[in-house]
């Protein structure tokens, strides 16, 4: 059946709110004090990749891996366009914590288990950022014969997971595991792994080889509902993903804005340029289009059975990965002989968009996807 590329929810979903408006300038002030290029620069290079004591704060002052948790599991019972405000700003930062993957998809791969109640001290370490979780929904390992979609005590998994996202620094790992024809999604306790680090293009996510031999594991969704919840978290991924491209794009622009009216060539500033007019305004577009598509994809996975939510997500990933890009080349290109060098924060921000592409697909996989659902 042909379908339209439409909106089908009511656009009023996507409205401002004070309560949002009140937490977007919670975690911009938070960013100012914690999350400064220079903190940044400074904390990739750690072990971890990230700083450790960054990541308390966001789990200490913003309590970012509870907002999205279901107040009866222990959490705020936020929604996930409450959550993208979030995903913007801290993606406007490059914040290279674990948030993306620990906080937001593992945190709802928990909640989404068949027996949430059993994991309660997972799900509670995880919301008090005292345990990192990553995540790997395209990988696959083997259960051990016999434990199925049972979860007997004592499974446990064995395989290589490639390319982990903060492979090298999570405690735990969200991944496929099979047993036979089945289908399982577990949790791998990753202590003693094997752990190879991948060159990245993007040092605010460090990805390694995730080796698993007789590795413990707790079963979080059985056959039954196996196909379903990877899609839920899939979902989640990708309008999460969006949200963070959506605030590059709007951070880029801002300093980009910045730039060209402090830069005089000719006795003037070159923001009063009609070709760099154009430009911005070309970024500018690509802004509004990347916030409109992000909270609106957000928005509609806070509805129940909303029918378009596949389409809502593809069409947000195409949009912002592009937005992200594109406004990466036109800052690096804008701000001319410094952009192009290693010292300026241009060149993380086209590593970061380059990076997601590897790493989820980008946007050409994208528009592969809406051109499935809407039948071309």
């Amino acid at each position: 059946m042909t379908r339209t590329a439409r909106p089908e929810a009511d656009p009023s979903i996507i409205l401002p709110t004070p309560e949002r408006d009140e937490l977007r300038a919670v975690v911009a002030r938070f960013v100012a004090r914690h999350g400064t290029h220079e903190a940044v620069r400074e904390s990739i290079d750690s072990d971890s990749g990230y700083s450790e004591s960054r990541w308390r704060r966001l789990n200490d002052e913003l309590q970012v891996a509870a907002l999205a948790v279901p107040e009866e599991l222990g959490g705020h019972g936020f929604g996930f366009a409450d959550l993208g405000v979030v995903l913007e700003e801290t993606g406007a930062a490059l914040l290279p914590e674990p948030l993306l993957v620990s906080a937001v998809i593992a945190g709802q791969a928990l909640v989404r288990a068949d027996d949430p109640a059993s994991l309660d001290d997972l799900l509670g370490a995880v919301m008090e950022g005292r345990r990192t979780i990553g995540v790997s929904l395209d990988g696959e390992v083997t259960l051990s014969a016999g434990a199925g979609a049972t979860g007997e005590a004592g499974s446990v998994v064995n395989g290589l997971v490639p390319g982990v996202l903060w492979g090298e620094a999570v405690d735990s790992l969200v991944v496929v595991a099979s047993s036979g024809a089945e289908k399982a999604l577990v949790v791998v306790d990753l202590t003693g792994a094997e752990r190879r680090p991948r060159e990245v293009v993007d040092l605010t996510r460090r990805r390694a080889d995730v080796q698993l031999v007789d590795a413990p594991t707790r079963i979080l969704v059985g056959a039954a509902r196996f196909p379903d919840v990877v899609r839920e978290l899939t979902l989640i991924t990708g309008a999460a993903l969006a949200a963070e491209h959506a605030g590059i794009a709007a951070r880029l622009l801002d300093d980009t804005v910045a730039y060209v009216q402090q830069r005089h060539q000719f006795g003037r500033a070159i923001g009063s340029f009609q070709a760099i007019k154009h430009r911005l305004a070309d970024m500018l577009v690509d802004r509004e289009r990347a916030r409109s598509a992000a909270m609106y994809a957000l928005a509609v996975l806070d509805e129940d059975d909303a029918r378009d939510a596949e389409l809502a997500v593809a069409v947000a990933s195409a949009v912002c990965a592009d937005a992200a890009t594109r406004s990466a080349y036109e800052a690096i290109q804008l701000h001319g002989g410094i952009g192009f060098t290693w010292e300026h924060s241009a060149h993380f921000y086209l590593r970061r968009a380059l990076g997601d592409e590897g790493a989820f697909g980008g946007g050409r996989k994208a528009r592969r996807s809406i051109a499935d659902l809407v039948g071309v």
